[in-house]
């Protein structure tokens, strides 16, 4: 590992360039925002991903942990055929796309891609204590939430949670719901990703 670049280093510029390579919908703000959370993650402490398409957002975790402290990447996707609620279409093909650019990219030795259920995993998760979870799965409301609970209990302290596309209408239902109960705090926001921590005594 070296030293941390900073946003305006040549080299952060060019993991973006990366990042930006690989097919998906996170803008440049958005990985950008993805990968300093990801770097800031300490080593004994894991990233977890929820949804992962052909791997952009992965990439941008994998980049930033990898500039960082050198937690791992843990990204969570099934790639069961899925018609997401805006029309997109996403299934078994998209995992081929995954592999082949985590491998293009240079990053695969930081992820640990599970093709399973993210609640299934949650359930049996015995991995180190999640520093980032980042959740862009089923952004239907009750899969969110399901999300949320099935991951809180495995929570780091201080830990962050970053939602993709909060300008939807699901997601922003419930990220306004947690936050007027006191559950969480926004942190940070760059784009359609908004960030999270669990409020002091939320649990």
């Amino acid at each position: 590992m070296t030293s941390r670049p900073t946003p305006l280093d040549p080299a952060w510029q060019a993991a973006l360039d990366t990042v930006l390579g690989v097919e998906g919908w996170l803008a440049r703000e958005e990985a950008a925002l993805l990968m300093d959370l990801a770097a800031a993650v300490p080593a004994r402490q894991a990233v977890v991903e929820l949804g992962n398409y052909r791997g952009r957002s992965t990439v941008a975790l994998a980049l930033g942990v990898r500039e960082g402290a050198g937690a791992q990447v843990w990204s969570v996707d099934p790639h069961l055929e899925f018609t997401g609620p805006r029309g997109g279409r996403f299934g078994r093909a998209d995992q081929a796309h995954l592999y082949a650019n985590l491998a293009r990219t240079g990053v695969g030795a930081w992820v640990s891609v599970v093709g399973l259920d993210s609640r299934r995993v949650a359930a049996t998760w015995d991995g180190p204590r999640v520093g980032l979870l980042f959740v862009d799965g089923d952004h239907r409301y009750e899969a969110v939430r399901a999300d949320f609970e099935a991951w809180r209990p495995h929570l780091a302290p201080g830990a962050r949670i970053a939602f993709d596309d909060c300008d939807f209408a699901d997601v922003a239902r419930f990220l306004a719901e947690r936050c007027a109960a006191g559950e969480l705090a926004l942190r940070a926001r760059a784009g359609k990703v908004a960030v999270h921590s669990l409020r002091a005594g939320a649990g």
